[in-house]
């Protein structure tokens, strides 16, 4: 039964042009952890060892030919296939339809080519690098057949079927087929980190890249109280909206409330009861509200913090572009919004209308739970709460944090994942592969496809096609 994979969209894109290589990565390195190859539908193949092309006398097999062909139909899918208005609304059947009018005959064709450069492309780097004295052999290949050999018993004495394995693990290959991919696989990225020694990865370099898309790196932490709407709001013209503004104006008010007591410097409580008359939990920092009385599922665990940027959205629009407009004053002692000088940031919305009297009064409550609160060093580059209207929910937000190319730092020693490592990672990634990939192409007709079958080619291809339903 063919899949369906367009009733969401997923959250990680392909680079084209590209294979995954973190599978291989794993399984050299020993790691003692499930991997799945990032495809969007794996086809279970009785495969021989026939041949779709062949590259500079290496053959393209008709299970690698399959793999590329995978890649290819779901970077196509992430990268071009877009969501229609009124998507969410439709039926199965509906989505499906439109899924099906997006693969068009000339939309297959292109991922087929697609499939067939990759293919070549990998052929080509692999005699490239065994050229270049980059084979893996001896001791470092047994290493890496033990970790598969090992790998496959674990999951098979853990009530993993076989199928599931050579699916999923395996990329639909059998086991002896996939190792000699994986180490073909890892004979290119060890050349390509020979190549990855000649760049500059400067301070310069990295900052130049890093300010380029600064939001695709940097994080914005955002911490948020959420206020459902107890009504659903009315989509037909002449319903009665008067239930929904009730509703909606109630948690308003709300949220004013939360807003009001933490901008003037007071704390919030629970109770009991509706009534207000048995205090539950006294003087909570906005975080410990937020756990306690949040009407966001997660809150209790996250205390409503989100870290965001362009590429690790929030599920609420509202909240990440209020993420994105978040940024650093001059001296970097206060986040302030795009556009604000730190003394705009530093005023609340209504607490030069507070009463004083009532805020000396609970002065010494706050004191009282300091200990439980926000460090106030930390607390002081925050920015005053504020609310964000949704047609669901109320939000009473605020930015907490900016984490930057200038205050990034590793999570551990050696980890390597700050913000400058990650640019710096990503930086000699992309430049071994266009190395290599010029390498290639620079040869001339050396690494041209040879001896194509093209009725094999179909056949490979109307086998994933159709397994995906189009």
């Amino acid at each position: 039964m063919a899949r369906k994979t367009t009733n969401k969209k997923l959250g990680v894109k392909k680079n084209k042009k590209s294979y995954d290589t973190k599978i291989i990565k794993w399984i050299a390195g020993g790691l003692a952890a499930f991997v799945a190859i990032v495809v969007a539908i794996v086809v279970i193949l009785t495969y021989t060892k026939s041949y779709v092309a062949k590259v500079d006398g290496l053959k393209i097999y008709d299970h690698e030919y399959t793999y590329f062909l995978q890649n290819a139909v779901y970077t196509e899918q992430q990268e071009n296939f877009e969501e229609p208005e009124g998507y969410d609304d439709m039926t199965d059947s509906e989505k499906y339809e439109v899924f099906k009018a997006f693969w068009t005959e000339d939309r297959k064709n292109k991922c087929i080519e697609d499939a067939l450069e990759d293919a070549r492309q990998f052929k080509a780097q692999y005699r490239l690098a065994v050229d270049a004295g980059f084979k893996i052999s001896g001791d470092r290949e047994d290493e890496i057949k033990d970790n598969i050999d090992s790998t496959y018993t674990t999951y098979l004495n853990s009530g993993i079927s076989k199928e599931q394995i050579t699916s999923y693990l395996f990329a639909g290959m059998s086991r002896s087929d996939y190792k000699d991919f994986v180490i073909m696989q890892a004979t290119v990225e060890s050349y390509k980190d020979e190549l990855k020694k000649a760049y500059d990865t400067s301070d310069e370099v990295l900052r130049a890249i890093y300010d380029e898309k600064p939001d695709e790196y940097r994080t914005v932490g955002v911490r948020s109280f959420k206020i459902d709407i107890d009504e659903k709001k009315p989509t037909g013209e002449n319903e009665d909206m008067s239930k929904y503004e009730a509703a909606k104006e109630a948690a308003l008010k709300k949220a004013e409330e939360i807003r009001d007591t933490y901008n003037s410097g007071k704390l919030m409580s629970t109770y009991k009861d509706e009534d207000k008359t048995e205090i539950d939990q006294k003087n909570l920092t906005f975080e410990n509200y937020i756990k306690a009385a949040s009407d966001d599922d997660n809150s209790s665990k996250t205390g409503g913090l989100e870290q965001i940027n362009e590429l690790n959205k929030s599920a609420v629009d509202e909240i990440t572009e209020y993420a994105l407009s978040m940024q650093w004053n001059e001296d970097r002692t206060k986040i302030v919004k795009t556009g604000e000088t730190a003394e705009d940031g530093a005023k609340s919305t209504d607490s030069e209308d507070k009463d004083e009297e009532d805020k000396a009064g609970n002065d010494e409550d706050a004191d009282e739970d300091a200990d439980e609160g926000e460090d106030t060093e930390e607390a002081s580059v925050m920015t005053d709460l504020e609310i964000i209207e949704t047609d669901d929910a109320i939000y009473v937000v605020r930015a907490e944090s900016i984490t930057d190319f200038d205050n990034s730092t590793e999570s551990s020693e050696g980890a390597a994942d700050s913000i400058k490592d990650k640019i710096k990672t990503q930086y000699l990634a992309d430049k071994a592969k266009e190395e290599i990939e010029q390498k290639v192409n620079d040869s001339g007709s050396k690494y041209n496809l040879g001896s194509r079958k093209e009725d094999l080619i179909s056949d490979l291809s109307s086998e994933v096609f159709q397994d995906y339903g189009i």
